[in-house]
């Protein structure tokens, strides 16, 4: 079941969570709900869906994070001399887009001018497909291993800017994977051009939620390039046909952005 606690009230549960948990809310110091192990992802995505709500209300933003060593270890750097939220927070502003961009160019390079990952999709390959993947529902915390999900945290993050969230959930900077100080100005980008919001991560996945798909054909391809150039294994391993045609027809369909890097 879900647990709450107010930050003042934070360790008076502990001793029940996993190490994990408990060394990831010493150093994620906010309002917090644990979901233990086993609990359905549905109740998960409910909490979530009520805490997004209650949060444009009060001013903070809810994150799902996964609870592992992994990721409690990787958020050792929240207590690093070297590594500052309020710096990431107040850091010279970036185009995302242009980012985006520069990463996309850069793969284009990698793989030449006429990739067989670009395009639209065929009709006649869209037609052989049993369906096109519809991604409605926050998932990263399901567990693989058995029914229900992994135990997971769901933070009130005390900030105004959903995109915000990254200088307290510093996750990449690892192989393909970006910076947080880049991944922040892509989610500023993507939450001022779409309305998507930062909602839930593990150690290797970030998943976005929005209000509506982004239906139009156009649009939704310019996107899958740019999910492309944010998380090349969206493509490369989350997708059967290996192109950003499949990708932009599950974008159009979805209302979760689902990225994760090997």
């Amino acid at each position: 079941m879900g647990l709450f606690n107010k930050k003042d009230e934070k360790g008076a549960q502990q001793g029940s969570y996993q190490k994990s948990t408990e060394e990831i809310l010493s150093k994620v110091d906010c309002p917090h709900q644990v979901f233990t192990a086993g609990e359905s992802s549905e109740v998960v995505n409910k909490a979530y869906q009520e805490a997004l709500k209650r949060g444009r209300q009060e001013g903070f933003v809810p994150i799902l994070v996964k609870s592992d060593d992994t990721m409690a270890e990787w958020l050792g750097i929240l207590e690093d001399e070297s590594y500052s939220k309020e710096a990431i927070l107040q850091q010279e502003k970036k185009d995302g887009g242009a980012l985006l961009k520069e990463w996309y160019d850069n793969n284009m390079e990698m793989y030449g001018e006429e990739g067989e990952w670009e395009g639209e999709l065929p009709e006649e390959m869209l037609e052989e497909m049993d369906q096109i993947e519809e991604i409605d529902g926050l998932s990263s915390f399901e567990s693989f291993s058995s029914d229900g999900i992994e135990e997971t945290i769901l933070f009130e993050i005390p900030v105004k800017n959903p995109w915000e969230v990254i200088a307290w959930m510093p996750m990449g900077g690892w192989n393909e994977c970006p910076a947080a100080s880049e991944m922040m100005e892509v989610c500023r980008y993507w939450y001022e051009k779409y309305g998507a919001v930062p909602a839930a991560f593990s150690h290797d996945t970030l998943e976005f939620v929005l209000d509506r798909p982004v239906e139009d054909k156009d649009t939704a391809y310019e996107l899958a390039k740019e999910h492309y150039a944010f998380c090349p294994d969206r493509v490369d391993q989350g997708t059967a046909t290996g192109t950003l045609g499949e990708l932009a027809e599950s974008i159009r369909a979805s209302k979760v952005w689902f990225f994760w890097w090997d």
